[in-house]
């Protein structure tokens, strides 16, 4: 797959007002430029030293994945890693059931990586805007970061 194949255009999000939701885990590294987001709206950021990070919304977590662009183009040669990053089987499987993404969305997690019930199935996936996912997204899982590991939670979601 191309770089198209599993990434979106992200030239006209505003990334101030979508990021401010995710302050409190940005923390960590808080210079940086966008450098690539994939068509689930996870994004590689790029920081002030030339270290490339992951900010995996679905897992709520920020963390670097290597020290320049050069290293991470030959990490994602790692078939596993490709994978875990990108997910084109994934895409594959939502382009058929939910369609190609427009300009402006991505594919979203209904329930998200950090609760025990998500899955990886097609029904657990939406088409929805990249700005509306990040904010909404960023603030739930915010919200919930001091909640104890398997700590049953109650989220009452409005359309």
């Amino acid at each position: 797959m191309s770089i198209e194949d599993i990434s979106i255009e992200t030239a006209e999000v505003d990334w101030q007002k979508c990021l401010q939701h995710w302050s409190w885990i940005l923390k960590k590294c808080p210079e940086f430029n966008i450098l690539l987001v994939t068509k689930f709206g996870e994004i590689f950021t790029k920081a002030d030293d030339g270290a490339i990070w992951f900010l995996s919304t679905s897992n709520a977590s920020y963390e670097p994945v290597a020290s320049s662009q050069e290293e991470l183009a030959k990490l994602l040669e790692n078939q596993e890693e490709y994978e875990y990053f990108f997910m084109p089987r994934m895409i594959s499987v939502l382009e058929q059931s939910l369609g190609l993404l427009e300009h402006g969305n991505c594919y979203g997690f209904h329930v998200p990586c950090v609760f025990e019930e998500c899955t990886f199935e097609s029904s657990n996936f939406k088409v929805i805007s990249l700005e509306s996912y990040l904010i909404g997204l960023g603030d739930m899982l915010g919200k919930l970061q001091s909640t104890p590991s398997g700590e049953k939670v109650f989220i009452h979601v409005e359309e």
